[in-house]
């Protein structure tokens, strides 16, 4: 057990490494355009200049996306479902941005963004499940109890949270078989691992961003924090994702 955790975390090391390296790639203009989408978009939430962020900030899933495509041919159903969880997410950025991005109280936008996401989190999920990829009980559990924890807080506040304890629950169900991954899903696939837990943290950040006083040096942090936590979980994602289905490919 203890060998077979072991390499699975070199194999994650090293996928995270060359993830990294593949982004400064100016062979290829994916890696570097993800970058400069994020880079903005960083700059943007901590300047106050909405013109940047609405210029760059759309941009970040499909270059994410690209780079997904790129590693490698994938069979057309599974290039449908990865390139609708690409279009969900992106939808989704752009109601939330035109709602004044991370600062907006409207529960009703909020809602919404989580409704297109949570599109994405459907396909990409199902996507998963056709690549291998199962539930373990522990992985379960944790993401269970957090889903519950902040389902709870969110209805203590408000019952019109409802579908935002529901979305939650929706993405903790995406983390769970995220982390689930092993090493029959292939080396690539083990960004999976940090990848759900990673978009798990950056939702949390938002909903920490609502409550910070608008111009603060505390608000502006966390929406950067938000952007580098959220590029890095659709990256890691979509291509943990895709290296997973073309393992299962070359293995059916």
């Amino acid at each position: 057990m203890m060998t077979t955790t072991r390499a699975f975390s070199a194999h994650l090391s090293q996928a995270l490494r060359e993830r990294v390296l593949s982004l400064s790639d100016t062979s290829r203009p994916e890696g570097p355009a993800l970058l400069a989408a994020a880079a903005g978009t960083e700059i943007a939430k901590a300047t106050g200049f909405g013109p940047l962020e609405k210029l760059c900030k759309p941009l970040i899933v499909p270059s994410a996306l690209a780079v997904a495509l790129r590693d490698g041919r994938l069979n057309p159903v599974d290039t449908a479902l990865l390139s609708v969880t690409g279009a969900a997410y992106t939808t989704g950025d752009v109601i939330l941005m035109l709602g004044d991005g991370h600062a907006g109280r409207s529960t009703s936008r909020l809602v919404s963004g989580a409704a297109a996401f949570g599109v994405g989190h459907l396909a990409l999920g199902g996507m998963m499940l056709r690549s291998g990829l199962r539930f373990k009980p522990a992985q379960a559990a944790v993401h269970g109890v957090v889903a519950g924890a902040v389902g709870a807080v969110l209805l203590s506040e408000d019952r019109a949270n409802a579908p935002l304890a529901a979305y939650a629950g929706l993405l903790a169900t995406l983390s769970a078989l995220a982390t689930s991954v092993d090493r029959r899903s292939g080396p690539g696939a083990s960004v999976l691992a940090v990848a759900g837990p990673v978009f798990l943290l950056s939702d949390s950040l938002i909903l920490l961003r609502r409550r910070a006083e608008e111009g603060s040096a505390l608000a502006r942090a966390l929406d950067v924090g938000v952007i580098d936590t959220y590029a890095t979980a659709a990256l890691l994602l979509l291509t943990g994702t895709a290296a997973a289905a073309r393992t299962a490919g070359a293995t059916a």
